[in-house]
């Protein structure tokens, strides 16, 4: 599948464009986190895509809106619809960042970098919003870590989830927060901050 495909394919299934927009910072973190592990390989990864980890982002909420009064389903019906047109690899790290709902643990580096920047892409969100100029340009990873144990800041978002990066990516989390918030401003245009 193109990466043409997909975004068509997201906007069939996906209606809330605040939603478009997450699935949007999630590729380009994705990229973003595809293109770190090549210049800081990992043993035993082997070799990375960047347009492949770039689809994950992109469809990894696709069946969020048919899903979500079933979130054990969340991922599992993508799979059903698309299993056909994506790697194996693809769909189970798709699968695997609803760990906390389906039980499917990510295994693979690109499954466990899904899985820590789902959240945090929302938790960026939430430091745009409440910054004086709401602008993606002007908020630094420093404002985002200071902000991250807040527990009224972004109180929706799971954190230990996140935290994880430094365990399964081996990224100390203001890096990790870094390279997510830089990815998210090369695309600040199309999030509308």
């Amino acid at each position: 599948m193109t990466r043409e495909e997909a975004f068509n394919l997201l906007n069939t299934l996906i209606r809330n464009p605040n939603l478009i927009k997450h699935h949007l910072a999630a590729e380009a973190v994705m990229k973003s986190l595809a293109n770190y592990f090549k210049i800081n390989p990992r043993p035993g990864t082997g070799e990375i895509d960047t347009e492949k980890w770039g689809l994950v982002g992109l469809l990894h909420d696709a069946d969020y809106e048919i899903t979500k009064s079933n979130p054990k389903r969340h991922g599992l019906v993508l799979e059903e619809r698309l299993k056909e047109k994506l790697s194996p690899d693809v769909i189970y790290a798709i699968k695997a960042h609803n760990y906390n709902a389906n039980g499917i643990e990510p295994k693979s580096l690109m499954d466990w970098s899904l899985y820590c920047a789902d959240e945090l892409t929302g938790i960026i969100i939430a430091g745009v919003l409440v910054s004086p100029d709401k602008k993606l340009s002007s908020l630094t990873s420093d404002f985002i870590f200071n902000r991250f144990n807040e527990k009224s800041f972004a109180k929706g978002a799971n954190r230990e989830q996140v935290k994880m990066c430094q365990e399964k990516l081996g990224i100390p989390l203001r890096e990790f927060m870094d390279i997510s918030l830089k990815a998210m401003q090369g695309i600040s245009l199309q999030l509308g901050f």
